[in-house]
């Protein structure tokens, strides 16, 4: 595994930093988190699949991380589906030098103006509040591993 000084992401993958938390979903080259909760103001279903060695973007990634990338992002799809999503978006912003995409559930009843990458948005959508965001969490672990 290689890392960068200062990469946020590679700090988590060590269980460090602000961005340190348990993984839904882990191998050797993929793992998944979701977004904690004092991120997207705690919108259920926002979970972000990143490759485990650092990858500075789409280019950067292996062949082997790309089948793993696409394979755990249909997998947490499904999974959000399952959990009640009417839909799930897969976005890929690369905002920070380590590879990683956005899977995000739209909830029933969103209305058009918060599709696409606006979901977390809505208002009236599903919160982490009250022990959701832990039990939200171990419902797509168990659907995951």
């Amino acid at each position: 595994m290689t890392e960068a000084a200062g990469c946020p992401l590679c700090e988590k993958h060590r269980g460090a930093g602000p961005l340190a938390a348990d993984a839904l979903y882990e191998d050797d080259l993929v793992l998944a988190y979701h977004a904690p909760p004092d991120e997207h103001d705690g919108y259920l279903g926002y979970v972000v699949v990143e490759t485990r060695r650092h990858a500075a973007g789409l280019a950067a990634r292996t062949d082997d991380e790309v089948v793993a990338e696409a394979r755990l992002t249909t997998r947490v799809a499904a999974a959000l589906e399952v959990l009640g999503a009417e839909h799930v978006y897969a976005f890929v912003f690369d905002h920070v030098t380590h590879h990683h995409a956005h899977v995000v559930a739209r909830h029933p009843g969103a209305p058009p103006a918060f599709w696409g990458w606006h979901v977390d948005e809505w208002p009236d959508a599903p919160r982490a509040h009250a022990g959701a965001f832990d039990d939200y969490c171990a419902r797509l672990r168990a659907l995951l591993n």
